[in-house]
């Protein structure tokens, strides 16, 4: 089993990157992305990401916690890392009037690469979904 926890701190109000994160159904500060389909709401929904020379990925949220500032979400097929069993979610620390940290959590079983492998490639779609989340909050 991969687990990861990539942290990140952010000069931005835990309230204001709890809004834009917990918007499940809208990853619009995500590049890359062709279109996201949103199928049904609360717990169960599905956000569909469309990329540009793949197949959709249905990630299913499994459950959203607004005290805490966390959800949980899963990919039950189509993962495009090589790993199954794919649950994540991040959580928003408040560490300041006006700064914070993610935690951002995952773990996965590995297929075909050592459970170090997965964890390195985990880690670095994680890197990549952080730094977009300051991009965007930053252009705002």
């Amino acid at each position: 089993m991969a687990e990861v926890l990539l942290q990140r701190d952010y000069e931005f109000s835990a309230e204001t990157v709890w809004a834009l994160l917990s918007d499940f159904g809208d990853i619009s500060w995500a590049p890359g992305m062709d279109k996201v389909e949103v199928i049904g709401d609360g717990p169960g929904m599905i956000r569909r990401i469309f990329m540009p020379g793949m197949d959709p990925i249905d990630e299913v949220l499994q459950d959203m916690d607004h005290a805490s500032m966390s959800f949980t979400y899963t990919i039950p097929s189509g993962i495009p890392m090589p790993v199954t069993d794919y649950t994540a979610g991040p959580t928003v620390v408040p560490t300041g009037a006006d700064s914070c940290r993610v935690d951002w959590r995952g773990s996965a079983t590995p297929v075909g690469v050592s459970d170090d492998e997965a964890a390195e490639i985990i880690k670095g779609f994680y890197t990549m979904l952080l730094q977009w989340v300051d991009e965007h909050l930053k252009a705002q």
